[in-house]
């Protein structure tokens, strides 16, 4: 394999968050990013160009987009979990419907009713 395309944040964007997405997987990651940086920089210089203030705003658009990493992967996250629990909750309310009258019955029985 010589490349892998992960499609998780495609979408129509401002252009320069198309490198943004990309600087963010490196920043902070390694203890010289650099070296990834400019690859990709020189990687997107290719095929398109940014106006200066787009570029000036990169620096805040990783920011950005790694925090905004936190919800997205929260949301999913908690997503995850409340889907589990409300399966967990269907099976318990699925089997109490089915033994209600047995539940009852014991109780009944049990407490002289």
């Amino acid at each position: 394999m010589s490349a892998l395309l992960d499609f998780e944040f495609a979408a129509f964007n401002w252009r320069a968050l198309e490198i943004t997405v990309d600087l963010s997987k490196h920043a902070g990651e390694e203890p010289d990013a650099m070296p990834c940086f400019d690859d990709h920089v020189d990687g997107h210089a290719k095929t398109g160009t940014l106006a200066r203030e787009e570029a000036e705003a990169v620096p805040d658009l990783i920011n950005l987009h790694v925090l905004s990493n936190i919800v997205w992967f929260g949301g999913r996250h908690i997503a995850s979990s409340i889907t589990a629990r409300i399966q967990n909750c269907e099976s318990r309310v699925n089997w109490i419907k089915e033994n209600s009258d047995v539940i009852v019955k014991r109780i009944v029985d049990k407490m002289g009713l």
